[in-house]
């Protein structure tokens, strides 16, 4: 998904810098390309893909909440008599 995005950056300073090109002279954009490039080497280092991930509907734990323990007594919050504090303001 990111490197997507990266391409669709990518191809648009590529589209600008074309139109550059035809109407105020020559424009280089490797230098600007470089720059936008290392931002998103830099988001990806910072943030892992995560591609092991499934849905809940496949975790062979199940869902904490089903199976009583501590937690048996969680209600919705739409039961919560004393409303979202957000709301009280």
């Amino acid at each position: 998904m990111l490197d997507s995005l990266l391409q669709q950056v990518k191809d648009a300073v590529t589209q600008h810098s074309d139109q550059q090109n035809q109407t105020s002279g020559p424009f280089d954009p490797s230098g600007l390309l470089s720059n936008i490039q290392g931002l998103f080497g830099q988001h990806a280092a910072n943030n892992p893909q995560y591609g092991n991930v499934r849905p809940a509907s496949q975790d062979q734990y199940g869902d904490p909440a089903d199976q009583g323990g501590q937690m048996n007594n969680v209600r919705p919050a739409s039961e919560d008599r004393y409303g979202d504090p957000a709301d009280q303001r």
